[in-house]
């Protein structure tokens, strides 16, 4: 006979589905639990012994996970180093004093396609270039035409 007028849905069973022995949650942690109190009983270990060679019973990562984690390990012992390499040479180099009448900041000038990526460009260079930059000096964006924004820098007018 033909399978048409089967159902779609298949019905299961409970003994069907079962995929393994009928365990009790916390069977292997309870087990743990009492070969070690039973190991301190016979005296093969003591009650404040800790060694660090035989610690809890845990999974060795391994594939995807080992890669990851010696990855992010790595990761860190470079930026680390690259930290330190850093702070030396800021430590050795001082700030020089910049004669302010003559900032001319190269980002004057540059064209841009949104008013965010201007803004984005100016913050940049404003973090990269702080100690240069004079207490007086604006960063504007102009707006040329649609699509088009210019990034436009000035002192600050002062009255004397």
């Amino acid at each position: 006979m033909s399978d048409q007028y089967r159902g779609t849905i298949r019905q299961s069973f409970a003994w069907w589905d079962v995929g393994g022995a009928d365990l009790p949650s916390g069977l292997f942690t309870d087990f743990n639990e009492k070969f070690k109190a039973w190991e301190r009983r016979r005296g093969f270990k003591s009650e404040d012994e800790v060694n660090p060679d035989d610690p809890e019973p845990h999974q060795k990562l391994r594939g995807n996970a080992l890669r990851a984690k010696l990855a992010l390990e790595s990761k860190k012992r470079v930026l680390a180093a690259e930290a330190a390499k850093q702070a030396k040479k800021d430590a050795k180099k001082k700030p020089k004093a910049v004669k302010p009448t003559k900032f001319a900041p190269d980002i004057v000038g540059k064209q841009y396609s949104s008013d965010a990526n201007a803004k984005r460009k100016i913050k940049e260079y404003v973090l990269k270039n702080y100690l240069i930059i004079p207490a007086d000096y604006e960063f504007g964006v102009n707006k040329i035409d649609w699509g088009c924004y210019e990034i436009t820098g000035s002192r600050k007018q002062t009255k004397k």
